[in-house]
């Protein structure tokens, strides 16, 4: 997919244009887990209201090209900042308040995930930028509905708007960066829980914003620093790295981190954490 920057004639704002080929969207099909058709229905489906989640202006399309006119982030990019952050701030109090504004405004966005029944799948710094800023939250070629039971017949299955009782989703491949990717995802395991891989990977975010690098290079049992922080001993490693977090954010990321996705937060008690509510 190429892209680049043009302006609205009549209200001279900038916008982006994603260029992408039906012949090239024809070869990776099955080959490539991010899918281009998908991103725009995600975008549709979500809305063009959230202002944490990058929406759809317009769509168009000729016979070789599928046209997705987005809005122009002139934040740059959330990594970068997080990086400058933790350099230049001189106290834990600092980094902790500058990161619980950013953390509070993606959690939002997956709260409207959520509601909507949408996974995303793919959650990184990669895919986040800033716009006024607010991060966006970017890239939903990777998105998923999630299944949920029929509340009057347990063995049909639906979405969010008729279903009381999410499903877990069909293995479909190890999508998304290593660094983020949940241990069930990276373990191939038969199922998951599409809610539950984007909290990890927003565990794994609001790890880096506070200590300005990643906490293990995958989650698999091959990586002593996962071992360590999935098994519950977060807060010893922190400390034997010298690295001073408050107890409630320390607390915040255990909870987020568990190798049992059963054990891992929900959302609704994120949003809730005392950390969070500050």
């Amino acid at each position: 997919m190429s892209s680049c920057t043009i302006i609205h004639l009549s209200t001279k704002i900038p916008l982006v244009s994603q260029i992408v080929s039906w012949a090239k969207m024809r070869f990776l099909r099955g080959k490539h887990l991010e899918d281009p058709i998908k991103e725009v229905a995600s975008m549709q489906l979500l809305g063009d209201y959230h202002p944490n989640i990058i929406s759809s202006i317009e769509v168009l399309q000729d016979e070789k090209y599928l046209y997705s006119v987005i809005p122009y982030c002139a934040g740059g990019d959330l990594y970068a900042r997080i990086i400058d952050e933790t350099r230049i701030s001189k106290s834990r109090e600092s980094v902790e308040a500058q990161a619980r504004i950013w953390f509070r405004q993606i959690i939002l966005a997956l709260d409207h995930f959520q509601r909507k029944g949408v996974c995303h799948r793919d959650l990184s710094l990669d895919n986040m930028l800033l716009h006024d800023d607010n991060v966006v939250i970017i890239d939903l070629g990777m998105c998923l509905r999630v299944p949920f039971s029929d509340h009057v017949n347990q063995n049909c299955v639906t979405d969010v708007s008729a279903g009381t009782m999410r499903r877990l989703i069909q293995a479909q491949g190890q999508g998304g960066r290593w660094v983020y990717m949940a241990p069930e995802i990276a373990a191939r395991d038969d199922q998951f829980d599409g809610f539950s891989v984007d909290i990890w990977a927003a565990g794994v975010i609001l790890y880096i914003m506070l200590v300005g690098r990643a906490p293990f290079k995958w989650a698999n049992e091959a990586d002593e620093h996962f071992q360590l922080f999935a098994s519950g001993h977060l807060s010893e490693v922190l400390a034997s790295w010298e690295i001073s977090l408050s107890d409630e954010a320390c607390d915040l990321l255990q909870n987020m981190f568990w190798r049992n996705p059963r054990r891992r937060l929900s959302l609704a008690q994120i949003m809730q954490h005392p950390w969070v509510v500050g």
